[in-house]
């Protein structure tokens, strides 16, 4: 195995099996994910992403599956919301979850990551003062309790005036993180969605392109979600539609970080599906004739390409083995 690919594939996926297509029962999901911990490729495994809804379900697992070993480690999930009002709320309904899953596990658990939808209000509103008003209300709720999340990932909506949206959403997250987020110790990162169960859920090679360099014009932490189960992007007939490879997104954003790529040059790692054209050495990764060393991954991956969401571990494996990476 080469240096530069575990430096890439290091803790990148978030076991998310509660969720479509998968759609495993909670039980079974977590005794999935016991398991994968166990196995040779946990190294690949990062976290185990549940609703904070249902946090409380997990109190009979605190004798058993939580018991030994490492510290169960989550990412906690929020869920949609319309207006400020009703995302505020919400807040305050996570706090108490966590409080009570805290209390009941103690350090058994860790739920250092949250992701969660910003309301559509305020991603509608286009006003970089009023979304860094949002970073900072969901900083004060979360910022002094150790046990509860640091790094929360936003997610925002492709809608018919994305590039405005999403470049006001990235934009305002570098103004809190820049004049706020050292002092409640929360970072705010982007969350891209990928994918879906439907053709229409799936952004354009444009759509994530372009966020992947406003991201990284911003400054900020990045995690994916959906979509990203395969590593090369090709056409699923299933979905109907092509699906994006994770290979093709985190190594686009590397070699836009490496190189200065521009929107366009990105989007040619994003829609690239000739296998032949990646390659992974102990020295870097490489697409084409441009490489990123392994320094830079692991760098990268520490502060800056954090993770994806995927609702199989097995899949994103088999096809690393087909390639011959794994």
């Amino acid at each position: 195995m080469k240096a530069s690919f575990k430096a890439f594939m290091r803790k990148i996926i978030d076991y998310a099996g509660l969720f479509p297509p998968a759609d495993l029962s909670l039980d079974t999901s977590l005794q999935k994910y016991s398991k994968y911990r166990r196995n040779e490729d946990a190294w690949m495994l990062s976290r185990y992403i549940v609703p904070a809804s249902r946090l409380a379900e997990l109190k009979p697992y605190g004798e058993t599956l939580f018991a030994g070993g490492e510290p169960f480690g989550f990412s906690i999930l929020g869920k949609r919301t319309e207006t400020i009002s009703d995302y505020k709320e919400h807040l305050q309904d996570i706090v108490k979850e966590l409080e009570r899953f805290h209390e009941d596990h103690g350090g058994r658990v860790q739920t250092d990551v949250m992701e969660i939808k910003l309301p559509r209000e305020a991603v509608f509103a286009n006003d970089v003062d009023l979304l860094a008003d949002i970073y900072r209300e969901t900083a004060h709720y979360f910022g002094e309790v150790p046990e509860f999340p640091d790094d929360i990932f936003f997610e925002g909506i492709f809608d018919k005036n994305w590039e405005k949206e999403i470049s006001v959403i990235l934009e305002s997250m570098n103004h809190y993180n820049d004049n706020t987020s050292l002092d409640s110790g929360i970072k705010a990162g982007f969350k891209l969605r990928c994918g879906g169960v439907e053709a229409s859920m799936f952004p354009s090679v444009e759509q994530v392109a372009f966020t992947l360099n406003k991201v990284r014009e911003q400054n900020l932490a990045l995690k994916c979600t959906a979509g990203l189960h395969h590593p090369i992007r090709h056409y699923d007939h299933t979905v109907k539609t092509k699906m994006h490879g994770f290979l093709n997104v985190f190594g686009g954003a590397m070699l836009g970080y490496a190189h200065d790529f521009s929107t366009d040059q990105i989007a040619e790692v994003i829609k690239e599906e000739d296998k032949e054209h990646f390659s992974f050495t102990d020295s870097g990764f490489r697409w084409k004739d441009y490489e990123v060393s392994t320094e830079d991954i692991e760098e990268l991956r520490e502060v800056a390409l954090i993770s994806f969401g995927s609702c199989s571990f097995d899949e994103p494996r088999d096809d690393l083995q087909q390639l011959g990476l794994l």
